[in-house]
């Protein structure tokens, strides 16, 4: 009986060592599977992690490069905001000192602006006061120079009823026509013509044969000078404005390229070398200097 004992709690004792060392293996299997798999997921989230940084790297470099080519207006993380040529040019094409004023340059801005306000105002003066000339000398025309005495004259010493027809030059021996004819309405060249040409000398009538001397065509004379050169300084003070308005746009976008080019110089470094004398020998030296 205690021999079927033993051998019971024997064979227990056996199953019991079994069952421990079965649990205790799967513990280590279980334990050595979670240290590789903790490995695993480190070295998983380091390549993760790497990836990441490359994208954004990769993507902000890109995006810098797309930005450059296409000359689109870049804000840094500096907070330095580069300006658009195409846009400086245009606006002081139009606007004298505006394109200097969006680069920046205020002084500039109002030196333009300003020189184009005096142009056209001397544009303004000139022409009108040139107008009321030319109605003066017009008005004067009309009321000294006849038509009437000029036709009369061709009759009389001519004997044509027109400066269109033909008439004998006693001088040259042969049938000849005038160089000039009258205008039908009274344009800018009729008033021209009356003033400038002899043969429409006779129409004034005050005009001395004799002395081939009319006053009034000579008071005419004067005053449509006077309205020309009126007229002349106002066209020239409207070239100036036109010079104005292209040497502001070049100016302005001119200003704007050293705007982008000094707020993208984050730092500059020199480099100088020079010869100096030292313990009776000539020695090259390097010096190197940085600004930010």
């Amino acid at each position: 009986m205690r021999k079927i004992n033993l051998q019971a709690i024997g064979f227990f004792l056996l199953l019991v060592f079994l069952l421990v060392s079965q649990s205790k293996g799967n513990t280590l299997v279980e334990n050595k599977a979670q240290a590789l798999s903790f490995q695993n997921s480190f070295a998983q989230s380091h390549f993760q992690y790497s990836q990441k940084i490359f994208r954004l790297t990769h993507a902000s470099y890109l995006a810098y490069q797309s930005d450059s080519l296409r000359g689109e207006e870049i804000t840094d993380v500096y907070g330095f905001k580069g300006k658009s040529v195409k846009k400086a040019f245009l606006y002081s094409l139009i606007v004298p000192g505006s394109g200097e004023l969006y680069a920046g340059s205020k002084i500039k801005a109002a030196l333009f602006f300003g020189l184009d306000v005096t142009l056209w105002a001397l544009y303004f003066n000139y022409h009108g006061k040139g107008k009321d000339k030319e109605d003066e000398y017009r008005t004067f025309a009309d009321s000294t120079w006849s038509e009437t005495e000029y036709k009369w004259w061709l009759w009389e010493h001519l004997h044509i009823d027109s400066d269109t027809a033909q008439y004998w030059d006693p001088e040259k021996q042969e049938w000849t026509y005038l160089s000039h004819h009258l205008p039908d309405k009274k344009t800018d060249q009729y008033y021209e013509m009356i003033g400038k040409y002899e043969q429409f000398a006779w129409g004034w009538v005050d005009y001395d044969n004799t002395t081939n001397f009319s006053l009034y065509r000579d008071f005419y004379l004067g005053v449509r000078r006077d309205a020309n050169d009126l007229l002349n300084k106002a066209t020239y003070s409207a070239m100036f404005s036109l010079a104005n308005h292209i040497l502001s746009a070049f100016d302005a976008a001119i200003s704007v390229k050293r705007h982008n080019k000094k707020g993208e110089r984050f730092g500059q470094i020199e480099f100088k070398t020079r010869f100096v004398k030292r313990d009776q020998e000539i020695i090259p030296r390097l010096s190197v200097s940085m600004r930010f």
